[in-house]
């Protein structure tokens, strides 16, 4: 994606998509998004907690499936999203495991939302997902993140805790 930043003479916004190897090179941003994400409500995680999505992502980076798309505007790291084959939220909902996608993680900075990242980033992401039901979870009150999937066609299937929301969608490959 291409397109403007929102300051005069920025470099454009593109979405890159990486594999394993490459994930690597991306961890020291992609923990400093998540600690500037991931500390803001509604998560309200402690700062190193925040961070610590880089390490999750090189651990899920070894899975099947695994897919990572980078919003980047030159060099520097505007967002991410990554997901893995994995069927652990079919079972925890009831639904018969598959050829299951989750998608881990979905983070734009705070200062670069409302320029179409999340809804690229996600689309990325979910291009290179294996046929089948996707799934994801997501905090209850975080309603930006919810009205962009419920506009790209996912449905809240259950309530883990009481700030925790499953949604699924079947997604057409």
């Amino acid at each position: 994606m291409n397109g403007p930043t929102g300051r005069p003479g920025a470099a454009p916004i593109h979405i890159q998509v990486v594999g394993q190897k490459a994930a690597a090179s991306h961890l020291p941003a992609i923990a400093d998004v998540g600690g500037d994400v991931f500390t803001l409500p509604p998560w309200r995680e402690p700062y190193l907690a925040a961070r610590g999505v880089a390490a999750r992502l090189l651990a899920d980076s070894k899975r099947p499936g695994f897919v990572l798309a980078l919003a980047l505007g030159g060099e520097e790291l505007y967002g991410f999203a990554y997901g893995v084959r994995c069927s652990r939220l079919a079972r925890l909902t009831c639904h018969e495991p598959g050829q299951d996608f989750t998608l881990r993680e979905l983070c734009v900075l705070p200062q670069r939302r409302g320029l179409g990242l999340g809804a690229a980033l996600h689309d990325a992401v979910l291009a290179r997902a294996v046929p089948g039901r996707c799934w994801l979870t997501t905090h209850t009150c975080a309603a930006a993140a919810l009205g962009l999937y419920r506009a790209r066609g996912w449905r809240a299937v259950a309530l883990t805790g009481s700030e925790r929301l499953i949604m699924s969608r079947r997604d057409i490959h």
